[in-house]
């Protein structure tokens, strides 16, 4: 007849039952044997747990059993716990100094949430590692939602606009000037060709003159 376990599965956790004596007392000498055997059964044990509930107080054997595993578990790099909330053990493990070391659970769900959140390292930094593409993405994804410059936003308006001269254009006459150069480029100077009949009109005048003077 196969033996039935006297433990069972808490998240991460093997919960063993509290052995008990006739009186009801917890029995620290079957709870070193339930967990040597344990032990011997699974070699790469790391997360040990007792479970007191029901009981209202136990002796100072029980806390030495409990120190004694709670060193071998972090020896494997594990941890021992104990499932109560009695008030009274409690309060008699952190007079003892063991809630430092032994972790104390009131309720099965509160070691189903601590499970969940020991996983182990390779599960933790491949979950961060996926997560940061996401975030490049998300700021290449923004860089390029922005909507590029317009050209004509450098354009000055206002009183900051600059007008360049156009070379054809007009300048306003003031009174008194002169056109001269450039400022008339339309405006042609006399010709060559007027200036020799001025002449020749005012030789002819004058041989006219001269001679209508010996006539009289």
């Amino acid at each position: 007849m196969p033996q039935l376990k006297n433990y069972r599965e808490v998240g991460v956790f093997d919960l063993i039952s509290a052995p008990l004596n006739p009186i009801g007392a917890f029995d620290a000498e079957q709870f070193k044997k339930d967990v040597r055997a344990l032990l011997a059964e699974k070699k790469d044990e790391q997360f040990l747990a007792v479970d007191l509930t029901g009981l209202d107080f136990v002796y100072s054997d029980a806390y030495n059993a409990f120190i004694q595993f709670q060193q071998e578990m972090e020896d494997r790099r594990g941890m021992f716990a104990v499932l109560t909330n009695n008030k009274t053990i409690v309060d008699g493990l952190r007079k003892a100094g063991l809630d430092k070391n032994i972790k104390v659970f009131a309720l099965e769900a509160d070691m189903m949430s601590f499970s969940l959140h020991a996983q182990s390292p390779e599960g933790e930094s491949a979950t961060e590692s996926a997560g940061e593409p996401a975030a490049v993405a998300s700021q290449n994804v923004s860089a390029a939602s922005e909507p590029a410059p317009s050209p004509h936003l450098d354009r000055r308006t206002g009183q900051h606009r600059r007008f360049t001269k156009s070379f054809n254009a007009i300048a306003k006459e003031e009174p008194g000037s002169k056109k001269k150069g450039l400022d008339v480029p339309f405006d042609d100077e006399p010709s060559s060709a007027k200036t020799v009949i001025i002449v020749v009109l005012l030789l002819l005048a004058a041989v006219g003159g001269t001679l209508a003077f010996f006539y009289i």
